[in-house]
């Protein structure tokens, strides 16, 4: 089974072929798409806005997966800035590797094996949040009803392509439902949308190369949930899959333990073009041969695995001055087209008001999509 057709094994609702009117469209599913989703609503009314999921949401869908996207001295100013009741661990330490036996700190004697795709990003300390004091709705007492709340809104079908109109956009499904809608709020990537943009050549080329930019690797996550405690390790550990072949490393987290049960999160990058069903089950066995040696209860520690491909992850190197060139081209091909999330190009120079002194090169992945969330919210 090929790589991409991982991802379709998904089960997707069956919905009858439709066309709609509205004036706000949302297409996405993370937690930034459903609050803007949710706040249209408010304003507007729920007739004037739909949302297109693709498909149902879970928990998983809400926030990035893996190690802490937070690292940085630009990506922590803006969570301090905005949200400073969030912060719920503060890193002081630079990542770990594991070598010759042994845990081995970034920058010291020891030379790690070669770090590949995006995974020095996750050399710096790691900075985290309580998700829930910036979302009141993944309250794990709200999240359930939450979900069912938006997945009985939601229009669960895949997404085909995406038309400029006289009047806003034309978002056709594979299903044939049509959407005609005057504002798009885009949740997936701008290369995504530029993939699904009909007619390309009606696309400036300064637009064309911003969405190309932010093309991703894939990635493959791994979560386990402990039922005891299995590491006291706060660090961000890299575990190399080779030490004779550069294969990258599982870059990894563990967490605080909750209820008696302690979780960890890893992420390994990919090479769509050269991953296989039967080459990613021999990464994620070589994962539980190395936890095996470097921890020695893992093998006595019962854990349920969660395993999740995924095509389009964080950039971190988007070119919002790019954006600004493509927005003052003239075609307006970026009017009433709002970018949400993870890899959204950030388009005010201070985003409104706030008071903080940031690099935008340097705002990436989770930081980025929440100051551009709490900017958009000023201006429904």
């Amino acid at each position: 089974m090929a790589f991409k057709d991982l991802h379709k094994l998904k089960k997707i609702a069956v919905i009858e072929k439709e066309f709609i009117q509205t004036i706000h469209l949302v297409v996405g599913k993370d937690i930034f798409a459903l609050s803007i989703y949710n706040a249209l609503q408010e304003k507007y009314g729920k007739e004037q806005v739909r949302l297109l999921s693709e498909d149902a949401i879970l928990k998983s869908d809400m926030l990035p997966k893996g190690p802490s996207t937070l690292r940085g001295e630009s990506n922590q100013k803006i969570i301090e800035e905005l949200y400073p009741e969030a912060i719920s661990y503060r890193g002081n330490d630079t990542a770990i590797f594991y070598k010759d036996m042994a845990w081995k700190n970034f920058g010291g004697r020891s030379k790690p094996e070669a770090l590949k795709f995006d995974e020095e990003f996750f050399t710096a300390p790691r900075f985290d949040i309580a998700a829930e004091k910036i979302f009141p709705d993944l309250e794990a007492s709200k999240i359930e009803d939450f979900l069912a709340q938006i997945n009985s809104e939601a229009y669960q079908v895949r997404l085909k392509s995406i038309e400029r109109t006289e009047r806003g956009f034309s978002v056709e499904c594979l299903n044939g439902t049509e959407f005609q809608c005057e504002k798009l709020y885009f949740g997936q990537s701008p290369y995504q949308y530029m993939e699904f943009y009909k007619n390309k050549n009606e696309l400036s080329d300064a637009f064309i190369e911003f969405c190309e930019g932010t093309k991703t690797s894939s990635a493959l996550f791994i979560k386990f949930v402990f039922e005891k405690p299995l590491s006291d390790v706060m660090e961000t550990i890299f575990i190399p899959l080779s030490y004779t072949h550069e294969w990258g490393h599982f870059v990894g987290e563990f967490n605080k333990v909750d209820l008696g049960e302690q979780f960890a999160e890893f992420i390994h990058f990919l090479d769509e073009d050269q991953t296989s069903e039967e080459e990613l089950s021999r990464t994620i066995r070589l994962l539980k041969k190395s936890l095996e040696k470097i921890f020695e209860n893992y093998s006595k520690i019962k854990a349920r695995e969660y395993i999740v491909l995924e095509q389009e992850i964080g950039c971190l190197k988007i070119d919002d001055e790019l954006f600004a060139r493509a927005n003052d081209s003239g075609k307006d091909e970026t009017k009433n087209l709002f970018f949400l999330g993870i890899n959204a190009p950030i388009t005010d120079v201070r985003c409104e008001d706030f008071k903080f002194e940031y690099s935008k090169k340097a705002v990436n992945i989770l930081a980025r999509a929440i100051l551009i969330h709490t900017s958009l919210l000023k201006k429904i």
